[in-house]
């Protein structure tokens, strides 16, 4: 008996199995330092198969010229449109849609993760739901360190606001089941807040978040005068929005450590000749507490 040809079964391609991790870079005109990140994950010490997702926010400087560059480099990179609207959290939630592992890293444009850190994150993400890492502010800040001293922040998994600890975007990582149940990150926070509101959500819906102690990436602070004290004023402005959203939970306002900084500005300022290091703290503190005027008018809180 003949047979036609398209009668002939014809082997099924299988789908490339998933990978072991999934990371998420969320992305904006960031073509001057992302390589740098992606030269990091490159060369990444694990056996653990993983992907690179750049979700990009609508650049215009030829990031998505770059991603496409590293292919051969690191071949499980690709670059995500996630322009719709602005924003970081549309960024992270557009790449997270996209993740084939269940198990997705967190990491920023223009920092530098350690050799390690796929390995350490995903370790510690096996028994929880949410993970943060440590962060080191001095490789990448030598401009900064001359300009206006040593830098300052909160370091791997900490206390916000005097309410939950929460991971800094920068060196997190979820459980793309746990953001499945828990709506993604909230789009309306744009800038400001953005990866506190989410971790904070997710403890409070009973999911757990550890600190991978071991974990590190290499922060980049903000270069300029201007540009730090921009950062603080919208960080400033964005807290009352968080109390807004989770007083309900428990958190409160702690009017005495407000007045305390207050008083420190007062009592500080006629210091400020003595050093740019001091006049820029001032700065920096007294942007802050700007925003959270602004913020606690424009959200209808108490919130100073």
């Amino acid at each position: 008996m003949s047979t036609t040809l398209d009668t002939v079964p014809q082997p099924v391609s299988e789908a490339p199995a998933p990978p072991d991790v999934s990371v998420v870079i969320p992305a904006l005109n960031a073509a001057r330092t992302l390589g740098v990140q992606l030269d990091a994950l490159a060369a990444q010490r694990t056996s653990r198969t993983f992907e690179v997702l750049v979700a990009d926010n609508g650049s215009t400087d030829g990031t998505r010229e770059l991603v496409e560059g590293y292919r051969d480099r690191l071949p499980g990179v690709r670059w995500i449109d996630a322009s719709a609207r602005t924003g970081s959290n549309v960024a992270r939630n557009t790449g997270v849609a996209a993740a084939r592992s269940e198990l997705v890293l967190l990491c920023d444009a223009d920092d530098e993760v350690d050799s390690q850190w796929v390995e350490s994150m995903a370790s510690a993400l096996e028994g929880a739901d949410g993970v943060g890492g440590r962060l080191d502010r001095v490789k990448l800040n030598g401009a900064y360190i001359q300009a206006w001293g040593t830098p300052h922040g909160h370091n791997g998994v900490a206390t916000q606001l005097g309410f939950l600890p929460r991971p800094i975007g920068a060196n997190a990582g979820l459980r793309k089941s746990v953001w499945e149940q828990l709506g993604g990150f909230d789009e309306s926070y744009v800038r400001g807040g953005t990866e506190t509101e989410f971790f904070w959500r997710l403890q409070l819906r009973g999911f757990s978040l550890v600190e991978a102690e071991d974990s590190l990436v290499h922060y980049r602070m903000r270069s300029s005068f201007k540009a730090g004290v921009r950062q603080m004023y919208i960080w400033g402005r964005q807290a009352p929005m968080l109390y807004r959203d989770f007083r309900a939970d428990g958190m409160e306002w702690d009017a005495r450590e407000s007045l305390r900084r207050l008083r420190w500005l007062v009592t500080t300022a006629p210091t400020a000749y003595r050093s740019k290091e001091i006049r820029y703290q001032l700065a920096r503190e007294a942007a802050y507490r700007a925003g959270r005027v602004v913020g606690s008018v424009t959200f209808r809180v108490v919130y100073l």
